[in-house]
């Protein structure tokens, strides 16, 4: 199944408005899930939308916020989010971190009281589409077992570093300290399929291929290269968590989740003309260098997003069958016609 743009993006926002979610709350959301939908990143699209139904229903998520900012120096400021939608929040604390970079060289925002806030790279990106690097991260809810462990007490808390490109798409890394994200579990499970080894623990410590066993049935996820990931987890943890007065480690909870948004201003630092001649060496270094078997190309990180953006902006939206069904029983019953979205 296919879906343009256009109506992935109203299916969205027609959705969250349906039960109350404020306009511009659920304009934020549609189009941050539409950045992951299109790019192929549908751990974080509108597989999430049914969840975040879930938690606006139960007032996990506020449908009007009061989010109060307070400025600490000239270039940091704090958010306080009321738990308003996370991504309306992460979008107006990146945009926050941008405008006082334009002017301070770096702008730092650290948001609390906040909800997940999707596809960490969408913040960063915001960031180079100013010509702006850019870094994000937040918390989750406890997903993984530190090294050695095995209950959850850490999020796969995110980390996502944008770089801008003169006539290019910027270098955008976007990654999980777990081994892979928590929707890539509901998604197998969604389908039926079985996970690799190496990705979960089930609830008793024990590896496993089960998808429902090593998220849903209270497993854990596996950091990234074993300590290194349980490593990276708890320092973001420290800044999104423990800076920003959120909630941290195992007191993470859908509702008290925190961000960190950081925009660097390279005209401030240098020259555009050398920034983008530096880069483009380094850029030239890598894709000339000498490929290992198998390869063909060396891609940058980022970069096999952006084809499947142009492809899906040509073709339409991917959605698989399974949940096809479960956004029509979701349309059909807050009173909307799935007809207005899907062909």
């Amino acid at each position: 199944m296919k879906i343009v743009k256009e109506n992935h993006n109203k299916l969205i926002i027609d959705v969250l408005s349906s039960i109350g979610l404020s306009k511009k709350q659920a304009i934020s959301a549609g189009s941050i899930m539409s950045y992951a939908d299109e790019r192929e990143i549908s751990t974080h699209g509108i597989l999430m939308l049914e969840k975040y139904v879930e938690r606006i229903k139960d007032n996990t998520i506020n449908k009007s916020p009061e989010y109060v900012w307070e400025q600490k120096s000239n270039s940091i400021y704090t958010l306080d989010g009321d738990q308003g939608m996370g991504h309306f929040l992460g979008d107006l604390a990146m945009k926050k971190a941008i405008e006082i970079a334009e002017d301070k060289s770096i702008g730092l925002v650290f948001v609390k009281k906040a909800t997940h806030y999707g596809a960490s790279g969408y913040y960063t990106n915001l960031a180079a589409s100013h010509n702006m690097i850019g870094f994000s991260s937040t918390n989750t809810m406890p997903l993984i077992a530190p090294t050695g462990g095995s209950e959850r007490i850490l999020g796969n808390n995110p980390i996502s570093f944008a770089f801008p490109r003169k006539d290019d798409s910027p270098i955008v890394l976007d990654i999980a300290t777990s081994v892979v994200a928590a929707g890539k579990l509901i998604l197998a499970n969604q389908l039926g399929e079985s996970i690799p080894k190496g990705w979960a623990l089930d609830k008793h410590g024990n590896p496993t291929e089960d998808p429902y066993e090593g998220f849903e049935g209270g497993g854990t996820l596996l950091p990234i290269e074993n300590h290194k990931g349980y490593g990276l987890s708890l320092a973001m943890d420290i800044l999104t968590g423990i800076l920003t007065g959120a909630g941290y480690g195992s007191k993470v909870k859908n509702d008290n989740i925190g961000f960190v948004m950081l925009a660097i201003n390279t005209d401030n630092i240098m020259s555009e003309g050398e920034y983008n001649e530096r880069l483009n060496d380094l850029i030239s270094m890598i894709k000339s260098t000498k490929k290992a078997e198998g390869y063909n190309e060396i891609f940058l990180p980022g970069e096999i997003e952006q084809i499947n953006k142009n492809k899906s902006l040509q073709e339409g939206i991917s959605i698989n069958d399974n949940l096809y069904v479960e956004l029509k029983k979701l349309i059909t019953s807050l009173g909307l016609s799935p007809n207005k979205y899907f062909d």
